[in-house]
């Protein structure tokens, strides 16, 4: 990474091997381990390797997806009933070090948490739950706003709307599961119209500049 000029990794994975059969996390060996004091452990060496490389990393994906019985990938992934609190050990954890650069969201669905919304659209999650409840200020990245667990149920206006009102400071569109060459500016102009229609404010935005300012000051 560091030869390619690289600097930001979406890595490492930091959900718990709740369910080993997971079909996204533990059945491809995503999961550093069922223990959650594991995962810290190995995600901390993985943070401090990237950091001597000056190269920022990414936990993901919060709140959880180690218990997900299905693949956001490929549509409405409900943790309602598997999730617990194990699943935030780790960040909690790693919050405690100070070697947190950026958390990227999981498109999971847990009514306890927001009876409406999947975590990357939800300001319960984003911003009560991981800033106000667990004190992260830093950048908050999106999962692929492609993937099927979104845009299965939610026109790309209202994904964008969402998950900027939700906290979400950075949104990535892959263009691997669809393809779509003017993505970015489709994503812009809704963002335009957004602050044009008063649906979202300037200041909002600028929240999330400041703290991608920040971190690019870091490396």
């Amino acid at each position: 990474l560091k030869q390619m000029g690289i600097n930001v990794n979406l890595a490492p994975v930091v959900d718990v091997n709740v369910n080993p059969e997971n079909p996204v996390i533990g059945k491809i060996e995503r999961s550093f381990s069922a223990d959650p004091y594991m995962v810290t452990k190995h995600a901390s060496a993985f943070i401090d390797m990237h950091h001597d490389y000056n190269i920022v990393t990414t936990l993901k994906h919060f709140p959880g997806h180690g218990s997900s019985m299905a693949d956001s990938h490929l549509g409405f992934t409900d943790v309602t009933n598997t999730w617990s609190d194990v699943e935030l050990i780790p960040y909690t954890e790693l919050l405690k070090s100070g070697k947190i650069d950026l958390i990227m969201t999981a498109h999971i669905f847990n009514s306890n948490m927001d009876s409406v919304y999947p975590a990357t659209l939800s300001h319960n999650v984003m911003t009560r739950l991981l800033r106000d409840s667990l004190g992260f200020n830093g950048v908050i990245i999106s999962d692929d706003m492609q993937m099927r667990a979104i845009t299965d149920h939610y026109g790309l206006e209202t994904a964008v709307e969402m998950s900027i009102k939700a906290g979400v400071d950075i949104l990535i569109f892959a263009n691997n599961s669809v393809f779509d060459a003017d993505i970015v500016n489709k994503a812009k102009a809704i963002i335009y119209k957004l602050i044009a229609d008063g649906k979202i404010t300037r200041e909002r935005l600028r929240e999330s500049f400041e703290r991608i300012k920040k971190l690019k000051m870091k490396i």
